[in-house]
């Protein structure tokens, strides 16, 4: 059996993959798992690429930030 898979990003394709699955059972479900994780890490990269470039890619860290106006239970004061 032929699977395809297509993954498209705000309607844009940007990876088809294409397996061939064949033979017993567990080669099936072999084949599916290690496409399926292919697949997943394609479409988080295509979703990462996606956005825009001026976004910052991680929190600010606790010295760039007030934590006690975030979450005041857990300051020191």
């Amino acid at each position: 059996m032929k699977v395809e898979i297509t993954i498209k990003v705000d309607g844009q394709v940007v990876t088809k993959h294409l397996e061939q699955v064949d033979g017993t059972l567990e080669n099936m479900e072999e084949t599916i798992d290690a496409l399926s994780r292919r697949v997943a890490c394609d479409t988080l990269q295509a979703s990462v690429n996606s956005l825009p470039q001026s976004r910052p890619l991680f929190r600010q860290t606790a010295a760039d930030s007030d934590i006690k106006a975030i979450n005041p239970e857990h300051s020191s004061d």
